[in-house]
């Protein structure tokens, strides 16, 4: 387990960059590591502004990034430049503060004419600071980020995957492992697995879910921390099943059934890899559902998504669910989205 010490610079309590950083900190925290927060707007701004690296509140965030083992740099952009509060904190640290630490660089702003703050601007001066390496990092448009009371956060897919791929390369640097590429997935090498929650292949689609729900629906709940329905509902002596697709021995994408009514099977923990989006998956997955759900006597299928899941909502849409709501009301004004599908009599799954 590594320690991770992460930077904001944003001067706003509520803002983008803020929430972007809450989405990375929590995909560190689901591999095991330690995060430990340097929040720049909090340090008194006097001694900040002199340079007193000897106030006691400055002195601890120089001791926190100096017992860090990396560095998670975040930044809001204003007049095309990084943020002053990042600036002064950075000239305040030793020569080499930095030395020997892989750092991730991350930036949001509100016009694409700045992407190249983090290369041109941030980049050099971490360099400077003895950086042992520098991420990719990535720049996120502020119309890409949605955030709603509670500390909910929505990324658009435009930066919520370059987001987790130079958090991952990040991640990778700091366990020594191997970076994961996001290839295209061929149908005819995929494996359709059926395992219990409990199973190892289960614990990146579980892992996953919950940085996801908890992201997007900001405050702590059963539903969110996948404690509201037991591991057991999808044992298939009750009823359910799990059901997963492996392709060259990774879990790439997958979702479960339990008993819902004797006729019926509730579907839950539908989910696909950031790496392996956007090519079918969860189409297949859905369709795996369905002939296990015929295997176990079901007629029907029955969800809920949440309102903030549009993507769900388009993908059970496009695979013949039948919305069971008004799809012209807000689905914040619902809640939960519910959908049902009645099972055909026969079904094939296309290898």
């Amino acid at each position: 387990m590594a320690t991770i010490a992460t930077i904001s610079s944003s001067p706003s309590d509520v803002s983008r960059t803020d929430a972007v950083l809450s989405y990375v900190t929590k995909r560190l925290l689901s591999h095991g590591h330690r995060v430990t927060p340097i929040v720049l707007r909090d340090l008194p701004a006097s001694p900040l502004l002199r340079g007193q690296a000897d106030d006691p509140a400055i002195a601890r965030a120089v001791e926190t990034l100096a017992a860090a083992d990396a560095v998670v740099v975040t930044t809001p952009v204003y007049k095309a430049a990084y943020a002053g509060l990042l600036k002064v904190f950075l000239d305040l640290l030793p020569q080499y503060a930095l030395r020997g630490k892989p750092v991730l660089p991350l930036a949001t702003g509100g016009s694409p004419a700045h992407v190249l703050v983090i290369d041109y601007a941030l980049r050099p001066v971490l360099t400077s600071l003895g950086a042992g390496s520098i991420g990719q990092g990535w720049f996120v448009l502020s119309s890409h980020i949605r955030l709603y009371d509670g500390g909910g956060l929505l990324l658009d897919p435009e930066a919520s995957v370059p987001l987790y791929q130079v958090t991952e390369a990040f991640l990778s640097t700091v366990e020594g492992s191997q970076v994961a590429e996001s290839l295209p997935v061929q149908p005819s090498a995929l494996e359709v697995v059926r395992a219990r929650p409990e199973d190892p292949e289960a614990a990146p689609l579980l892992a996953d879910l919950v940085v996801e729900y908890s992201t997007r629906y900001g405050r702590s709940n059963d539903q969110i921390l996948l404690t509201e329905v037991p591991p057991s509902d999808f044992h298939a002596e009750h009823g359910g099943s799990f059901v997963l697709l492996r392709h060259d021995g990774q879990t790439v994408a997958g979702g479960a059934i339990r008993r819902y009514d004797d006729q019926t099977a509730e579907v839950k923990r539908m989910w696909t890899s950031h790496l392996h989006r956007r090519q079918g998956l969860g189409r297949r997955v859905l369709a795996e559902l369905e002939v296990v759900a015929r295997d176990l006597g079901y007629r029907r299928l029955y969800l809920t998504t949440g309102p903030r899941q549009p993507e769900a909502s388009a993908l059970y849409l496009a695979a013949g669910f039948e919305p069971q709501f008004d799809v012209d009301a807000d689905p914040e004004s619902i809640g939960p989205l519910p959908f049902s599908k009645n099972l055909p009599v026969s079904l094939q799954v296309a290898s």
